[in-house]
């Protein structure tokens, strides 16, 4: 009884066929894990983008007219309202303040710089280097037909001049401020690369998230027509709002590319209570 066996043929093609697919198999491994690669690359850009345009954008949308007071295409500083109210008379050096409820945790972060007031002509007046402090004197603001509004405050404002144009008119919409800094510059966390600081007043520079691209900066919305600028007007206060050109870029550079994975999120912010130009 004899053995069948394998020509020396057959197991050649055996070989050649084994080869062929354990190649086609290794290139598909290889594909599927540039492509995971790639996407997790695009995620960490795009949740790099989100995250540094919701900081912007939560402080911009409050902005209101003339609240741009520096810029540069990678850097502004704006006004930023972190509480409201009804301005009362004067007792004695403090102007009285009626504030509605406003964030707890936002009001005691703050760092007050100064006191804007709504004018008959509908624009707000600054006045800086304003200081504001709890008050009790309520009876400023009821003698004025001014309620004091259910859990909210009653502050005394120092710093502000005595009578017009500077002192508010009694019964005008006005809100304490406080100065903030956004901009695109190296990072810290990750050398070589960009991230996005926020300085609130003169306190030191705080790094929020990184990397963008180097593409990532500000335009300037001038007008009512909103006209896009790359470069700041000479008059900041004809700018009427902000557009937010944030491009993420990944931490990493993903398997199989060249370079690190980008997202471009571009978002116009307009300022609040524009004024007819």
């Amino acid at each position: 009884m004899t053995r069948g066996g394998f020509t020396l043929v057959e197991l050649i093609v055996a070989v050649v066929v084994a080869g062929i697919l354990g190649t086609a198999l290794a290139m598909l491994l290889v594909n599927d894990s540039r492509f995971v690669a790639l996407q997790e690359g695009m995620l960490s850009a795009r949740r790099t983008a989100r995250i540094g345009m919701n900081w912007m954008v939560s402080e911009m949308r409050v902005t209101t007219d003339s609240g741009l007071v520096a810029a540069s295409p990678d850097s502004v500083t704006i006004r930023v309202p972190y509480a409201f109210g009804t301005a009362c008379d004067r007792s004695g050096s403090l102007l009285i303040l009626s504030l509605v409820p406003a964030d707890s945790l936002a009001y005691a972060n703050a760092s007050p710089d100064g006191l804007a007031w709504r004018q008959s002509t509908g624009a707000y007046r600054f006045i800086q280097g304003v200081a504001a402090s709890a008050s009790t004197d309520t009876a400023v603001c009821t003698a004025d037909s001014i309620r004091m509004v259910p859990r909210g405050k009653c502050v005394g404002v120092s710093g502000t001049p005595a009578g017009p144009p500077n002192q508010p008119v009694v019964g005008s919409i006005a809100y304490l401020y406080q100065t903030v800094t956004y901009k695109f510059a190296p990072s810290g966390d990750l050398p070589g690369r960009i991230g996005l600081w926020r300085r609130a007043g003169n306190s030191p520079y705080e790094e929020l998230v990184a990397p963008f691209d180097t593409a990532s900066g500000f335009g300037f919305l001038v007008g009512w027509s909103f006209q896009a600028l790359d470069n700041p007007p000479a008059d900041l206060s004809t700018v009427s709002g902000l557009e937010l050109r944030i491009v993420g870029a990944s931490e990493f550079i993903p398997r199989g590319a060249t370079r690190a994975q980008t997202s471009d999120l571009s978002l116009q912010v307009r300022f609040a209570n524009l004024p007819a130009y």
